[in-house]
């Protein structure tokens, strides 16, 4: 079977993207949705779904599952709002555990007929990968497809773990009792703080383009605020760590980039757009050495 990654336009009308869906480019960003790419004739990959749009997005594009790995709270209630499901499997940047993959391969087993959507927060890297594991571990995708889906959605090679899922592919034994499909999934408290303070800077990325000031898309967005909103969310996230979570560096690391907050709020207050720039990229540069450390 030959899988081309592209979009899901199979039951879009071109009413909802305003042009003909079928020269419509290979990851295309619709309507509270980006990334959105074809996995295989009932599978669809992307980010999450932002706000009511982005569902209504979805109904339209004919989903019935919402698979989120991402370490965020699913938007539960948008879901039911608009007749989908959600299932909700976190995973890390690192790889995806066996328990993980067993939830997956239940994914798929349970919902036969039904279209599914998986999704991360961007929509790059954990999600096509999940899908990726997902379709292989279900027959949909050979190795090398699954390894082309991933290419085409940009999934980044720094994230090794994310290829080896499929390089070192191990299906799930038969006789595994699969996990029980839960809509909210419980995860550790520092996954959902780090999920938002990710969101958080690419607001204030927005903000910058925008001269430091709120975005025409996003009037809602106060650069000030949420640079507050991220100096608190990494001094929380150190502050609710357990004695034994994680090491004496990434807690340095921590209170660096709570510094590098704090002090972004200062410029933006100030209106030195210059310097909120330069402190803006020492934020992603110590944001990156974190995850280099603890996160690939």
């Amino acid at each position: 079977m030959r899988i081309v990654a592209c979009l899901f336009v199979l039951t879009l009308g071109s009413s909802v993207l305003g042009q003909d869906p079928s020269k419509l480019p290979h990851g295309e960003h619709l309507p509270g949705v980006d990334n959105v790419l074809k996995v295989t004739p009932h599978v669809v990959s992307g980010s999450q779904p932002h706000g009511e749009e982005g569902f209504k997005t979805l109904k339209e594009l004919g989903i019935d599952v919402i698979v989120s790995v991402d370490g965020a709270t699913p938007d539960v209630e948008n879901a039911r709002k608009y007749g989908m499901r959600y299932v909700h499997v976190p995973i890390g940047y690192d790889g995806i555990s066996d328990e993980a993959q067993a939830t997956l391969k239940r994914v798929m087993k349970d919902f036969p007929q039904d279209k599914i959507f998986f999704h991360c927060h961007h929509g790059k890297h954990r999600g096509p990968a999940a899908a990726a594991v997902a379709c292989h571990e279900s027959g949909d995708l050979s190795q090398n497809e699954a390894l082309d889906f991933m290419r085409s959605a940009g999934t980044s090679s720094a994230y090794g773990g994310l290829w080896k899922e499929i390089t070192e592919f191990r299906p799930i034994p038969i006789t595994t009792e699969l996990p029980m499909l839960v809509e909210v999934a419980e995860v550790e408290t520092i996954a959902a703080a780090m999920a938002k303070i990710d969101r958080i800077y690419d607001a204030l990325v927005l903000c910058e383009k925008a001269e430091w000031k709120a975005p025409p898309e996003h009037a809602d967005l106060d650069p000030a605020q949420q640079a507050l909103l991220m100096q608190e969310g990494l001094h929380e996230t150190g502050r609710l760590l357990m004695e034994d979570q994680y090491d004496t560096k990434f807690r340095q690391m921590l209170t660096e980039n709570e510094t590098l907050s704090k002090k972004l709020k200062q410029q933006i207050e100030a209106g030195q757009k210059t310097e909120a720039t330069k402190t803006l990229k020492a934020v992603k540069a110590s944001c990156s050495a974190c995850h280099n450390a603890y996160r690939n």
